[in-house]
């Protein structure tokens, strides 16, 4: 059995996000613009976002790595993302990169209590910007 080396980022470790140079610590190798199914939501009191599974035609849109050391990586990142504290929790995800689909690790919100306003479009990136850079 093989171990899962990609993983699918929407939020804070995008590139130019607050906690990207986790990512870059890790020799993670960028593959390109992807996207998961799931829905995307500001989370009430913080600066980042949350992504939630659904089963409806919606998606997340964000970046795709390819992990040097895949368990190291993950362990590592489970604790910046805060699993031990039961915001988020790491799944196993259909990603598509392009036409392809690959499976990837996604850190999913845990708390739905936390969910603000939910980002439409699906895509932190043009949100941050949206918010960074007004009219």
């Amino acid at each position: 059995m093989s171990v899962v080396s990609l993983l699918f980022v929407y939020g804070t470790l995008q590139s130019g996000g607050d906690l990207h140079q986790e990512i870059i610590q890790q020799r993670a190798r960028f593959l390109g613009p992807a996207r998961i199914q799931g829905e995307l939501f500001h989370i009430k009191g913080e600066s980042w976002p949350g992504a939630f599974p659904t089963v409806s035609p919606s998606y997340i849109h964000g970046e795709l790595y390819k992990l040097a050391k895949s368990a190291e990586t993950l362990k590592r990142l489970d604790v910046v993302e805060g699993c031990n504290q039961g915001l988020f929790i790491r799944e196993l995800v259909d990603a598509w990169l392009g036409n392809y689909r690959v499976r990837a690790w996604v850190y999913f919100c845990k708390r739905e209590e936390r969910k603000g306003s939910r980002i439409v479009s699906g895509d932190f990136s043009i949100e941050q910007h949206r918010n960074t850079h007004p009219n």
